[in-house]
Order: C-alpha cells, then structure tokens, then sequence
C-alpha cells in the first residue's frame, strides 16, 4: 500500500509540474530577450543527398556559383560554374564514383561553404 501512496503522489506531482510549465510558457510566449534579438542567418547553402546524386538548395538568390568535389585523396572529381538566375536548386549526378569520402566547396556571391560527405 505504502508503495501505491508514493506512485499516487509521484503521478500528481508531475502533473502539476507539468500544467505550471504549460502555464508559465503561455505567459511569457512570443517575449524575447535581448540577446534573442539578433539575427542568426542560415547557411546559405544545403547539400543533401538524393538517391545518386547531391541536390543543392540555395536559401538567397545567388547569380552564378562555382561548385567543386575533391575526393580523399586531393583528386578534383567535379567542377563547373552553375547560373542559377533562374532556379534556386541543383543537381549533380554522382553515379559510378566510389563508395568514399568526398569534399564539396561552394562559392559565389559573399558566400563559401565546404561540406564533407560519404559517398
């Protein structure tokens, strides 16, 4: 009996824990600090992979962007100049290379982003 008391009250204890939380959070949404003022901006690139290739997502319009892929060992595996005045996506075929790791650099417009990749 005395260990149904502890879980009956343990239960009820985070219920109210619970419901303050909630309450609390409703009070206070939509508040900042001022350290949560500033501006964080995102990367501008994302490099995911789709299915045999690498897709990238441009997050501010950009005109022109220079695209390279070096693998491992220093080898340039990919290059090419890409306009993209009229998309803000690109994709780049990478069926037949070999299972290993592979170093992506973007630049263009302000921006230079390298990302690693396995694949």
């Amino acid at each position: 009996m005395n260990g149904m008391k502890r879980f009956l009250f343990l239960t009820l204890l985070s219920c109210v824990c619970l419901w303050t939380h909630t309450v609390a959070g409703r009070e206070h949404k939509n508040e900042r600090d001022e350290e949560e003022e500033r501006s964080i901006s995102p990367n501008p690139v994302e490099v995911k992979i789709v299915n045999d290739g690498i897709m990238f997502y441009f997050m501010k319009p950009l005109d022109n962007v220079f695209i390279q892929i070096v693998d491992d060992s220093g080898m340039l595996v990919y290059e090419e100049s890409v306009p993209l005045s009229t998309s803000q996506s690109y994709c780049i075929s990478m069926q037949g290379l070999l299972f290993k790791p592979y170093l992506i650099r973007v630049e263009g417009d302000n921006i230079y982003e390298e990302f690693f990749i396995l694949f």
